[in-house]
């Protein structure tokens, strides 16, 4: 039976969401992670040791486009779209709990993003995708990138929601998804993980995390690299990902540069809003030490504050998280 089939009438069966059940959630406690907090030091480039370029992406002449997907590609019905277009962006623990202005959606002044169409624009926006998943009674999405063939990075907030709260279930991965069109196909996540600080503080500077596909669809679409970059303040960055204010399931892409830095945060007044949690901040085509090419110094997840939009840092513990669940099986 087609996989596609299979999926399809699964979702309908499902009602309301458009999620498979994925492989078990982290079993057991993650490794511990040291805190992405502000005593943590920056260090400058250091040559491989301090990051790792990205496969480049590219699709082989006459490969199919779905080939390394776990559900090929497929098109959503109408009625599976509108169970899409019910679901929300999850609330990071740190804006429920703690007096802050920084609110979940932040579109600063006019906005400036615009539209991606993933599969025609190619690498690096093809290893872009939405992610759809539980969390306690709800259902949500949030933004995620390859970061290898099988490993996704995102936001700690969409993979756990914070202390007291539990590991999100049902989590998917659509790359390159187009609002009723998956032209990769999709797979479900396994083995999430978020730092140990996450889970128990829930502090904003230790929102990043990552899980496993059960699939290798980065062997088709590509994917990014990683870099701890010494220093950052000015430099030109792109930010891509899947809002909730826009129609269900489309991309949008903004860039600008980054206007402060600390050693576990960026900011920049790039606009995004809630379900672009988890995109990639990243240089589109970097030469240099460490990382060349697509490479990504930050993971997008809050909202305006003091006029900008922020996201974590890849410092030298985020860049080390990320590596080990890169290798992990």
């Amino acid at each position: 039976m087609n996989p596609s089939s299979v999926h399809s009438k699964w979702l309908l069966s499902c009602g309301l969401t458009l999620l498979l059940t994925a492989g078990s959630a982290f079993a057991g406690e993650p490794p511990e992670v040291l805190s992405g907090d502000s005593s943590n030091v920056v260090t400058p480039e250091n040559g491989d040791n301090n990051g790792f370029s990205g496969s480049p992406g590219e699709v082989g002449v006459g490969a199919r486009l779905d080939a390394e997907a776990e559900f090929p590609a497929y098109t959503l019905t109408p009625g599976e779209r509108a169970d899409l277009r019910k679901l929300r962006p999850p609330v990071p623990y740190y804006l429920r709990n703690a007096e802050s202005k920084a609110i979940a959606e932040s579109v600063i002044g006019d906005d400036a993003r615009q539209r991606i169409y993933p599969n025609e624009s190619g690498y690096p926006e093809r290893a872009i995708g939405q992610i759809t998943f539980r969390q306690g009674s709800g259902s949500f999405i949030c933004t995620g990138w390859l970061i290898n063939n099988n490993t996704v990075a995102t936001a700690a907030h969409c993979l756990h929601g914070g202390p007291g709260s539990v590991y999100s279930t049902n989590v998917m991965f659509f790359p390159a998804r187009n609002g009723s069109s998956n032209p990769y196909g999709s797979c479900s996540g396994r083995d999430l993980r978020v730092p140990t600080a996450w889970r128990t503080g829930g502090a904003d500077v230790n929102d990043y995390g990552a899980f496993k596909l059960n699939c290798n669809i980065g062997a088709t679409v590509g994917s990014f690299g990683i870099h701890n970059l010494g220093a950052i303040k000015g430099l030109s960055v792109v930010i891509t990902g899947y809002p909730g204010d826009k129609p269900s399931g489309t991309a949008w892409s903004g860039s600008g540069d980054v206007i402060s830095s600390a050693a576990a945060k960026v900011r920049y007044r790039i606009d995004t809003a809630g379900g672009q949690s988890g995109s990639p901040i990243f240089e589109p085509d970097r030469v240099g030490t460490g990382c060349t090419g697509v490479c990504a110094i930050g993971i997008h997840a809050y909202g305006v504050s003091s006029g900008t939009n922020s996201g974590t840092r890849i410092n030298a513990t985020v860049l080390n998280f990320l590596n080990d669940a890169r290798a992990a099986p």
